[in-house]
């Protein structure tokens, strides 16, 4: 994911100031443009809402890096990821509330339905505000499906811009055939980070444990600045269907860590890493 152009949206509130900060952060370290969009509700709203994402933007921009501003009429769900097909963004940053709701009141049900409006990554994030040197840990969940080593990509290259160190978490499979699953994808992960030379940690949590509270947990023991999930429309990694109660509450976890939510490609057709 080579990062030159980053959308992010903007609701005017001080959770959308923390989802700009981010974009800055990240383009401050990529030398990418930061693209921000507001989605109005009609069109009497569009100039004075460019004035206010102007005053936004000059408030947190240190003044090196290269900013747009964009306003578009319709539903957000739908058009934030238009927009950023528009203009070629490789990132969507968008801000949470937590369990009340995403920003203009989507619930976290809504927003997974943003992320997967989209082909882009996604980073969601909630109030707590970026570090000064960025993401300094990044925590990556895997299972035993294929699509759950799509994400690595992304949180490699994020890992390379920020000298990040990775932590691989997994649950421990009792079945002998998933168990074997889970450890190929686990010895595929270090050998893709170690050939990337990007540090990194491993740890098998025990069978029986609440797997997204274990996530939660020890990204907080270790001090995670970001969380890297897979978004899968029928499936994902806490083994319930899309969308479910699980995903949402990584999504607005109550440390207020940040989200990467990849979308998986087809493996059907051909993806090789």
């Amino acid at each position: 994911m080579n990062i030159t152009k980053i959308m992010v949206a903007s609701d005017f509130t001080s959770v959308s100031d923390n989802a700009i900060d981010h974009a800055l952060k990240l383009a401050s370290a990529t030398n990418a443009e930061v693209y921000v969009l507001h989605v109005a509700r009609e069109l009497a709203e569009v100039n004075t809402a460019k004035l206010k994402l102007g005053q936004q933007i000059e408030k947190r921009n240190p003044g090196n890096i290269t900013t747009h501003v964009i306003v578009k009429i319709g539903n957000f769900i739908s058009e934030i990821g238009k927009a950023a097909e528009e203009e070629g963004a490789q990132l969507i940053i968008m801000g949470t509330h937590g369990p009340k709701g995403l920003i203009q009141t989507l619930t976290g049900g809504d927003a997974m339905k943003v992320v997967s409006h989209s082909e882009k990554p996604f980073i969601v994030v909630q109030e707590k505000g970026i570090k000064a040197t960025g993401y300094d840990n990044i925590v990556v969940p895997l299972d035993m499906t294929e699509d759950s080593k799509q994400k690595l990509d992304e949180v490699a290259d994020i890992a390379k811009y920020f000298n990040s160190k990775v932590h691989i978490i997994a649950k421990h499979e009792n079945d002998k055939g998933l168990y074997l699953k889970l450890k190929n994808n686990v010895i595929f992960a270090k050998k893709y980070f170690n050939e990337k030379n990007i540090e990194m940690a491993i740890t098998i949590t025990e069978p029986k444990t609440d797997f997204e509270k274990e996530i939660i947990k020890y990204s907080k023991e270790n001090d995670a600045d970001l969380i890297a999930i897979i978004n899968s429309l029928n499936w994902n990694i806490f083994g319930s269907l899309f969308a479910s109660r699980r995903e949402e509450q990584i999504i607005t976890n109550e440390e207020q860590i940040p989200v990467l939510c990849v979308n998986p490609i087809d493996v059907k057709s051909g993806y090789s890493m």
